[in-house]
């Protein structure tokens, strides 16, 4: 059994399988887009018809996150600190 499908694959040219490649990852890119749409657009369905006034709060502020990138990523807090 093994052998027949070697055989069927021995004979399919490489071209071929590197289409077939191409036309699975492009069907998941596309697929995960069209996913990706309908969920969003159910969310905005949510929205339009439970919270029609409804406004994102700012949890996470601008200074803030600036702030922690200061001193957790360039690590400069201090001297950042004494520019401000």
């Amino acid at each position: 059994m093994l052998y027949k499908t070697t055989l069927v694959l021995n004979l399919i040219p490489p071209i071929m399988n590197a289409m077939a490649i191409f036309c699975v990852v492009l069907l998941a890119i596309s697929s995960l887009l069209i996913v990706g749409i309908v969920f969003f657009s159910f969310l905005k369905w949510i929205k339009k018809n439970y919270y029609p006034n409804w406004k994102f709060p700012d949890y996470f502020s601008v200074g803030y996150a600036e702030y922690l990138y200061h001193k957790y990523i360039k690590k400069d807090l201090q001297a950042w600190l004494d520019k401000q």
